[in-house]
């Protein structure tokens, strides 16, 4: 799973926001590059749903419920929002097992508090004033990068009611515009793995018995060889790239890119090596 860093920006944002950039990508781009938005549901809001933004699939719009999918598949622990074992083989102990504290919050309200408070690294303002680097950037745009990801995006007013009414955005994240480079929408770039998401892994063993507005299993279905838009913020520091981690350079990855993302790719290849190394070298300054 991967949620990526100032969550609590990406949280923020409104759903509206994302379904108005699918819009006009799809007609800027001629319908060859078509961001899917996807309606999730918000498992701490019963029969809520909000746009997908969090995991490699779009599988989580809020970061309370990303957090429990993520303590209940990723360590075994379960919350009141994932109460039940994947298994219940030798499972002796009490369920849930997170109590609240003398505060009123358990252990998963103070998780989903500490990635909503993560910050992206900032750039590397050196590489990033370079006569290079700055053509670079311009290359990013001109051969199509910046189609899905994005440079910016604006989150809600604070003092919206987000997660199906069970969070209000703050003033700390409210109207404020951040630089994630990515459009968090699902694409088809070539390397998907066929694998719908699995519902009850990811939203609980009750979530058949709940009616979730705005919710198609068939678009999930659609989604199966899609992936979300990895955000370039930090990329610098990553040296495994791609939802499988199999490439390992900067230009690997740029150049691995097929399906939606196949002309841009095409583009990318088509310039002098000089003008690649400097879109490369954009990328490092991120």
């Amino acid at each position: 799973m991967s949620c990526g860093d100032q969550s609590g920006h990406v949280e923020a944002v409104a759903d509206e926001t994302f379904v108005e950039l699918a819009r006009k990508q799809c007609k800027n781009k001629h319908h060859k590059i078509c961001g899917q938005v996807l309606y999730v549901p918000i498992v701490e809001a019963p029969g809520e749903t909000g746009v997908g933004r969090f995991g490699w699939k779009d599988q989580q719009a809020s970061l309370l419920s990303f957090a429990g999918d993520a303590y209940l598949n990723e360590m075994g622990i379960t919350t009141r929002l994932f109460p039940d074992e994947v298994t219940k083989l030798c499972n002796t102990a009490p369920e849930p097992n997170d109590p609240p504290e003398p505060d009123g919050l358990d252990d998963l309200d103070h998780f989903a508090r500490f990635i909503r408070a993560s910050k992206a690294p900032a750039r590397d303002s050196q590489l990033a004033e370079t006569p290079v680097s700055k053509r670079g950037s311009e290359l990013f745009d001109k051969v199509g990068c910046a189609a899905c990801h994005v440079r910016t995006l604006t989150t809600a007013p604070a003092g919206t009611k987000i997660n199906g009414g069970k969070f209000t955005v703050p003033d700390a994240l409210g109207a404020k515009t951040f630089y994630p480079y990515s459009d968090f929408l699902l694409h088809d770039v070539g390397t998907g793995d066929g694998i719908a998401v699995p519902m009850i892994e990811h939203y609980g063993r009750r979530m058949y018995e709940t009616k979730w507005k705005n919710f198609s299993p068939e678009h999930f279905q659609t989604a199966k060889d899609k992936l979300r838009t990895a955000p370039l913020w930090g990329v610098r520091f990553r040296n495994r790239l791609m939802h499988d981690g199999a490439s390992t350079t900067l230009r690997d990855a740029v150049v691995r890119h097929s399906g939606e993302a196949l002309e841009v790719s095409r583009h990318f290849q088509r310039l002098s090596r000089s003008d690649q190394e400097a879109l490369l070298d954009f990328l490092a300054s991120l």
